[in-house]
């Protein structure tokens, strides 16, 4: 059980965060909207590899490569995890990226204060509660409507009841028009 545990908390320190207000992430932007940029990303996540390697797989420059992945260095998207001295006394370094991203947007002062949720709920809930009323009118309307048809059958043309679906918009329009009177008189006191 604390074996899990401590792998999910490895897993959650791998995790790269950006904050919206973070100036690293108009270079992650950069590196996303450039094709180069997502295959090495791509190759990076399989597996780690050397600069010469990446270029070959994705026919690309070696600059080319050196360039992106100096780029995904300064942001901390990419870690060099290895360096191994090859022939002639040149340094091949490996590349990988290690964890996933998470872009956080900040809070902005009016969520801070009302609370995107809450605002949404408190403005909704009340046109869910006209159109459960509408429907609760519409619904009983409906089943009488069904009773008398059945028990006082009326001839073609003559109509001793309303439509079941007028009294229900009746309800739905006065509910809107009671709650905008409401809203503009909340605008007026907070003015």
């Amino acid at each position: 059980m604390e074996k899990s545990n401590d792998d999910n908390d490895r897993n959650l320190d791998k995790i790269k965060v950006f904050s919206s207000e973070d100036e690293n992430l108009k270079v992650l932007g950069e590196l996303l909207s450039n094709k180069s940029s997502r295959g090495i990303i791509k190759l990076l996540i399989d597996k780690e590899m050397y600069t010469n390697e990446i270029a070959k797989k994705l026919e690309l420059r070696v600059s080319l490569v050196i360039h992106h992945l100096q780029k995904m260095e300064s942001i901390g998207l990419v870690e060099i995890t290895n360096k191994k001295i090859i022939r002639k006394g040149e340094e091949h370094r490996f590349f990988r990226i290690p964890y996933g991203m998470l872009i956080v947007p900040d809070e902005s002062k009016e969520t801070k204060n009302d609370g995107f949720f809450k605002g949404l709920f408190r403005s909704s809930i009340k046109f869910v509660a006209i159109g459960i009323a509408g429907g609760i009118v519409w619904l009983s309307d409906i089943v009488n409507y069904a009773k008398t048809k059945e028990v006082y059958p009326v001839p073609f043309g003559e109509s001793i009841q309303t439509d079941p679906l007028i009294p229900a918009l009746i309800v739905i329009i006065i509910g809107l028009v009671i709650e905008r009177m409401f809203s503009v008189i909340k605008k007026k006191k907070r003015k």
